[in-house]
């Protein structure tokens, strides 16, 4: 097996993984009635530890697996978490020495940014989200929840991406 096979293997499980998590927990764990977007966060990490073309193609392939539990249209998550997710490892590369707390930061912002980036998309299409009263809820809880989430995430994130569990990369 090649590396790149090897590497889409890898992201492959990590995302069916995330998948199985956010559908068999996640969406009974709803803190203020609110659940956290764990592919959301798959595609910011993926930005974080493989850069902003990883990111990329992370989000996509995660917002078509997040469209499949919601009702609204076919690929308005695959559009937002590939943007956020390249927006990510753009904002991780364009940083000198990278820390968990940037890290963090980046999660916690591209989360909020995400969020309110589906909302606006599905407003074009038709949906009333943005004159939803708990959006601001909405995009508080899953900008926390996923900020904590992603110091368990981005050492998976690097296991997909070939540096080990152990690695010290951030």
């Amino acid at each position: 097996m090649n590396a790149e096979s090897t590497l889409a293997l890898r992201w492959s499980l990590l995302l069916v993984m995330a998948y199985l998590l956010q559908v068999g927990f996640l969406q009974d764990f709803r803190p203020l009635g609110v659940h956290p977007e764990i592919m959301l966060l798959m595609a910011i990490c993926g930005g974080i530890v493989g850069g902003s073309s990883r990111g990329a193609i992370v989000g996509f392939f995660a917002g078509m697996l997040s469209d499949l539990l919601l009702s609204g249209t076919l690929g308005v998550s695959a559009l937002c978490f590939a943007l956020v997710g390249f927006a990510a490892g753009v904002l991780e590369d364009s940083v000198i020495r990278s820390s968990r707390v940037i890290s963090i930061a980046i999660a916690t912002v591209g989360s909020a940014v995400g969020v309110l980036m589906y909302a606006s998309l599905s407003q074009l299409l038709g949906a009333h989200s943005l004159s939803d009263p708990q959006l601001w809820l909405i995009i508080t809880i899953v900008s926390v929840t996923n900020g904590i989430l992603c110091l368990a995430a981005l050492p998976l994130c690097r296991w997909a991406e070939g540096f080990g569990l152990n690695s010290r990369a951030y």
